[in-house]
């Protein structure tokens, strides 16, 4: 039970309500624009603007800071799954595994390394 008493559970549930907010927001707008499949991007955005406008204007609290970070460590376990059945998938491509491959590359690692070299420099 000493793990838990460490724990800041204030910027927990107000970083998850952070990210859950924006989240459902862009849902509903894009949703509100016959696209509800945009929601996540969307909300994304949204949330790495107002971030970096916050960051611009003031210092974000280190709570938050910290709590994102661990967050974002424990969620790669999240993708495990993922993985597996990518995975699978693979097997029953056959010569479209190039393809799947190239698409997943671009959609995946690029994004992913450039919001890395965002949120280490801005954040």
């Amino acid at each position: 039970m000493e793990f838990i008493k460490g724990i800041d559970w204030t910027a927990w549930v107000g970083t998850i309500l952070l990210i859950v907010g924006f989240r459902e927001s862009a849902l509903w707008i894009t949703t509100q624009f016959n696209h509800p499949e945009l929601g996540n991007l969307v909300g994304l955005l949204s949330l790495l603007v107002v971030l970096f406008l916050w960051r611009t204007f003031g210092k974000l609290p280190t709570r938050l800071v910290d709590t994102n970070n661990k967050i974002m460590k424990e969620s790669a376990f999240a993708f495990l799954p993922i993985s597996a059945g990518s995975l699978l998938m693979m097997v029953h491509m056959g010569d479209k595994i190039p393809a799947f491959l190239l698409v997943l590359f671009i959609s995946t690692l690029i994004p992913l390394w450039v919001y890395a070299k965002m949120a280490k420099r801005w954040l």
